[in-house]
């Protein structure tokens, strides 16, 4: 009777230990040469947001990302994440104008997935390494 319920009990960890196991891979999928951080300091995300019509600067342009951190361009269209906690997995955005007609017209929403590479490395002051990015973004009028 006791080794019935010493196994059991070991199946049951057993299946814990995997489950617990397999959760923890899917946060972490950092891509082999990308430097390894502790803290998110170390990743930079910016750009500019434009007209594709016009190339003018769009400014208040709600900037999502991840479904949870939300910022807007300023007047001359730029945007700038710092601080990115990045696990280096494809990296959601999304670029949607939400005062209308306000700045020139009404544009198409424009969802994106950035990657972090080792092209992305720079070295900043004092020999520290970051990963800085930029990605422009021209938004089209809605039709």
């Amino acid at each position: 009777m006791a080794k019935r319920v010493i196994k059991f009990w070991d199946k049951i960890i057993v299946v814990l230990l995997g489950v617990l196991g397999l959760s923890g891979m899917l946060y972490s999928c950092m891509k082999y040469g990308m430097p390894e951080v502790e803290n998110a300091s170390l990743y930079e995300l910016k750009g500019v947001v434009t007209d594709k019509e016009t190339s003018n600067p769009i400014q208040n342009i709600q900037i999502i990302r991840r479904d949870r951190d939300t910022i807007y361009t300023d007047i001359d269209g730029k945007y700038a994440f710092r601080d990115i906690n990045y696990g280096g997995c494809s990296y959601p955005l999304k670029f949607e104008d939400i005062d209308g007609e306000e700045n020139g017209g009404e544009f198409a929403p424009v969802d994106i997935y950035i990657d972090f590479t080792t092209e992305d490395i720079v070295e900043r002051d004092r020999g520290s390494v970051w990963c800085d990015k930029t990605i422009n973004i021209e938004l089209e009028k809605k039709k």
